[in-house]
């Protein structure tokens, strides 16, 4: 990165550099400081106001090979910013945005068809290159959320948020768009149908939220008796609830539809290949079924005599339009969504190990909305 005088006064001190929580391999974190050089034209600085943690981070917080600052959903204020990413982002220092975790190369095939996050560079199965995911070894280091403050190179995706909306809220941006996309998008839902969400963590509460937006005449959420603190939650969403350790989800579903079953199914479960074959089970005639979480082991089995038997489509699903984050921002920004019952467990850098190898383990809290606040804790 070429450095440069500083483009802009700030009523933020860089001399210190920033502090950052930084992923080790093996499972650890520390808290180090890093130098923050002056930004180019094409480059800038975001300092950091919320980050919050997904199932993601916690995947990759035990599987990276290098020392990596994780965090990429992140939401924060403009803190420099060069001449010319000014006028390619249409920001100004002192605006706030949300990033999205891409960074595309802008040139290939894909990114001009608009379809920037399966770029090869910054696909995660291909290049991997995102934010929160490339090692501190690389200049100048701060490419994740979990720190107080985030590099912006010129391949950075960003979109404006209001002055007004609180950072914690503005963290579900990304999840909510993500959502949209898999529920009213890929799921095609239609007013009135019913919808079965596999999973109440991150994203499926934020599912419950846009099944909400897209008039479903009934969302159903189905958890294990451990996730019970979250399916309340749900239920304060306006979901109706199921304990797949206790009940026989076929027959509650079944007894709920009149015998009709799901029209969508959502499966946003990260964990082996049960909730697959359990999702395809409570798909009705004609029903869609859409996979959000990949399994490990990967393989899953489905009853192909029904899939055409009762005209079913399944589809997977991962990430979002650009189209669904502005929907995102302004659902949220409107005050009205129903992720306001959802609370927010709030952390500080130092506390992002511990919290990632609680998650691991299955002890997070009631919550799935943790956040990091770098300012804040």
């Amino acid at each position: 990165m070429t450095t440069a005088s500083r483009s802009v006064a700030s009523t933020v001190s860089f001399a210190g550099g920033a502090l950052a929580s930084v992923a080790l391999p093996g499972g650890d974190a520390e808290t180090r400081r890093f130098p923050m050089p002056g930004c180019d034209a094409g480059t800038g600085w975001l300092r950091v106001e919320a980050s919050g943690i997904c199932g993601t981070d916690v995947a990759l917080s035990s599987t990276i090979s290098a020392p990596t600052i994780l965090g990429h959903h992140v939401v924060g204020e403009i803190a420099e910013l060069g001449a010319a990413a000014a006028r390619s982002w249409g920001v100004a220092v002192g605006d706030r945005v949300v990033l999205e975790e891409y960074l595309p190369c802008g040139r290939c095939t894909t990114c001009r068809d608009g379809h920037y996050r399966l770029c090869p560079t910054t696909d995660l199965w291909r290049g991997g290159r995102r934010v929160g995911l490339v090692p501190v070894e690389e200049s100048p280091s701060l490419w994740g959320g979990n720190a107080e403050y985030v590099y912006l190179s010129e391949n950075t995706v960003m979109h404006a948020l209001p002055a007004s909306l609180d950072p914690e809220v503005a963290s579900w941006t990304l999840p909510l768009a993500n959502a949209l996309d898999w529920v009213q998008g890929a799921g095609e839902l239609r007013a009135g149908e019913t919808v079965v969400i596999i999973g109440p963590g991150y994203h499926g509460l934020a599912a419950v939220e846009a099944a909400v937006q897209g008039n479903a005449g009934m969302v159903i959420v189905c958890g294990r008796t451990e996730d019970r603190q979250r399916l309340a939650l749900a239920e304060k969403q306006g979901a109706v609830v199921v304990d797949v350790s206790t009940v026989d989800v076929a027959a509650a579903i079944a007894d709920m539809t009149d015998g009709g079953m799901a029209d969508l199914v959502l499966d946003t479960a990260g964990s082996g290949p049960a909730t697959f074959s359990l999702a395809a089970s409570l798909v009705g005639r004609f029903g869609r079924l859409v996979v959000a979480g990949a399994k490990s082991p990967s393989e899953a089995s489905i009853d192909t005599a029904r899939l055409v038997r009762d005209l079913l489509t399944v589809r997977g699903v991962r990430g979002r339009s650009p189209d669904n984050v502005r929907r995102s921002i302004d659902l949220l920004s409107v005050g009205a969504s129903t992720l306001g019952h959802v609370p927010t467990h709030a952390i500080g850098l130092s506390d992002v190990g511990p919290m990632l190898r609680r998650l691991s383990e299955g002890r997070g809290p009631d919550t799935p909305h943790v956040v990091v606040r770098p300012g804040v804790h």
